[in-house]
C-alpha cells in the first residue's frame, strides 16, 4: 500500500501493472466532472468508479480485498479513514464475488487518514476498510476509485 498527495503522484509512474496509466487518467480534470458510476479508461484493464457519499460510522464499514485489481483511491473533496491490514490475516465473512471479498475486522489494523488531494494505491492482498469517518461527524466525499486489472 502506498499513500501520498496528488502533487507527488509523478514519483510513482515507474510502478508496474498499469499504475502509470492510472495516475495519468486521474490527472485529467474531466474525470472528476463525470457522473457517479463506472467510466472506462482502457476497457476492463483500467476503469474509474466515480463516487459521492457521506462517510460511514467505523463499525459499519467492512474490510475488503481484491484478487485481480489494484485500487487507486483518490479523494477529490472531503476526508475519510481507510483501515489497512494484510488480507491473509483476516477472516473472510463474505465469499469472493466479482473480484472482491469481505472480511471481519482484525484485532489490530492501521488507519490511514485521507483528505482532499490525497490518494492510496492498494494492491491485491492489501485488505482495506474504506469510507469511514475521519474525525468528528460525517464528511461528504467525492472520490475516484481507479481499478487496474493485474
Amino acid at each position: 500500500m502506498i499513500t501520498d498527495t496528488l502533487e507527488n503522484s509523478h514519483l510513482y509512474t515507474a510502478l508496474p501493472e498499469g499504475i502509470a496509466d492510472g495516475l495519468k487518467a486521474i490527472a485529467d480534470p474531466a474525470l472528476a466532472d463525470k457522473n457517479d458510476g463506472r467510466h472506462d479508461i482502457d476497457g476492463d484493464r483500467i476503469f474509474a468508479l466515480v463516487q459521492r457519499y457521506s462517510t460511514k460510522d467505523k463499525p459499519d464499514a467492512l474490510f475488503e480485498a481484491h484478487r485481480h485489481h489494484i485500487d487507486i483511491q483518490v479523494i477529490l473533496e472531503g476526508e475519510e479513514t481507510i483501515g489497512y491490514a494484510p488480507a491473509e490475516t483476516l477472516e473472510v465473512i463474505q465469499p469472493y464475488e466479482f473480484d472482491v471479498y469481505k472480511c471481519a475486522d482484525p484485532e489490530v489494523f492501521t488507519e490511514i487518514k485521507l483528505r482532499k488531494g490525497m490518494f492510496s494505491i492498494l494492491y491485491p492482498g492489501d485488505a482495506h476498510k474504506p469510507c469511514y469517518d475521519y474525525g468528528e461527524g460525517k464528511s461528504q466525499v467525492h472520490k475516484i476509485c481507479l481499478k487496474i486489472r493485474v
